[in-house]
């Protein structure tokens, strides 16, 4: 749609008036944990099995300005990961580049030469019973070998059984995974004061826009990283959110809801954080951010690629198609397809959820509707 259609229909100029409250320069009261405007976004990625492709990250990090990816994260793949029988950890990748333990080495210090820190991801948050632990003790022993061996100082765990394993018998550091599916403070007050050796809190998807916990959790634990997931995409209040962990899930698929309330309004339901939006986040004291590891990114950096781009040059250059197509993968045909920067005051507002996100999980669609009526104007413009 060309820009004189797009003034007929009144977008430009309904989108100009709320423009105005679109700053983000003051969400929040608290100056505590303010950080410097200057210091740059920092991310978590997948680290992909695949040497040019660690390679573009590190040129990433040379040729980039607003951003510094630090962390990069993953597991043992399939099919060498097979002897866990989906025990301990989801399986982050497929790769046939993985024979063996030697190669998985190779890769992560190949990473690590680059000025990477490496995350292994052991994030399964299914419960465990004695006989299975005893089953595989010595495949975790065997596991806890390889990463001492490739230098890993971090392992990522979702399961307070497996924490209590890993504090007693390994000097590994740990992080608190965003499988603990955690919505309270008092949750991780109790969990990083019994796990002394926790340095990073990945916050559940649903919280990502409940600046109240997320200003509270900061100021409980000013010394420890939070880190944000960005893109993925799973509806707010999703009640298959711990078993999406599987690596067999055909319980139930939440992405079916888009059938039957439309793409843009299952999109708009998500958690996920638009670039334009993390300064939100770094003027409450959060500056890591996540950006979640699609199986298929994993072999091309794809929406990595669309997200950080847009981070790094903001909205000029992008079509509303990619902001659906090649940012976040919602894959939508558009009937229009504007300028990004001219729809932008359509999509939920984080000036919204910084002064009511703490009341999403109770009020959503019941007294407030905030999203879906941003989605149906959009809907018009666009569908």
């Amino acid at each position: 749609m060309k820009r004189r259609d797009l003034l007929k229909l009144g977008v430009l100029a309904a989108g100009a008036g709320l423009a105005s409250n679109y700053a983000i320069g003051d969400v929040t009261n608290s100056s505590d944990f303010v950080i410097n405007k200057s210091d740059k976004y920092v991310f978590s990625v997948p680290m992909p099995y695949d040497y040019e492709l660690i390679d573009k990250l590190s040129e990433i990090n040379s040729n980039y300005k607003k951003f510094t990816i630090k962390s990069l994260y993953n597991n043992l793949p399939m099919p060498l990961s097979k002897f866990f029988n989906e025990e301990f950890q989801n399986c982050k990748a497929y790769s046939e580049n993985v024979r063996n333990e030697k190669d998985f080495i190779e890769y992560v210090t190949y990473a690590q030469d680059k000025g990477f820190h490496f995350v292994y991801v052991l994030n399964s948050p299914k419960p465990f019973s004695d006989d299975t632990y005893k089953k595989h003790k010595k495949h975790l022993k065997f596991l806890f070998k390889i990463l001492k061996d490739a230098g890993i100082t971090e392992i990522k765990v979702a399961n307070t059984q497996l924490m209590e394993i890993i504090s007693e018998e390994t000097d590994f550091d740990l992080s608190a995974s965003t499988s603990f599916e955690y919505h309270n403070v008092s949750q991780y007050k109790h969990l990083l004061n019994s796990y002394k050796r926790i340095k990073r809190i990945n916050i559940a998807i649903d919280d990502n826009r409940n600046f109240l916990f997320l200003k509270n959790l900061r100021k409980s634990f000013p010394h420890t990283d939070i880190e944000i997931m960005v893109n993925e995409t799973c509806i707010h209040g999703c009640p298959a959110r711990i078993s999406h962990a599987a690596a067999f899930c055909k319980i139930w698929d939440c992405y079916g809801l888009r059938n039957k309330m439309g793409d843009i309004e299952y999109f708009f339901k998500s958690n996920v954080i638009y670039p334009w939006q993390l300064e939100a986040y770094k003027n409450i004291g959060i500056n890591n951010f996540k950006i979640f590891g699609f199986r298929h990114q994993l072999s091309s950096l794809k929406f990595m690629q669309g997200y950080i781009d847009c981070v790094e040059n903001g909205t000029a250059n992008f079509t509303a198609s990619d902001f659906f197509n090649k940012i976040f993968p919602v894959y939508i045909d558009l009937k229009n397809n504007p300028k990004l920067k001219d729809i932008i005051s359509y999509m939920p507002n984080i000036n919204h959820f910084v002064k009511y996100g703490d009341r999403c999980a109770n009020i959503c669609d019941i007294d407030c509707t905030y999203c879906l009526k941003c989605a149906k104007k959009l809907r018009e413009i666009l569908l």
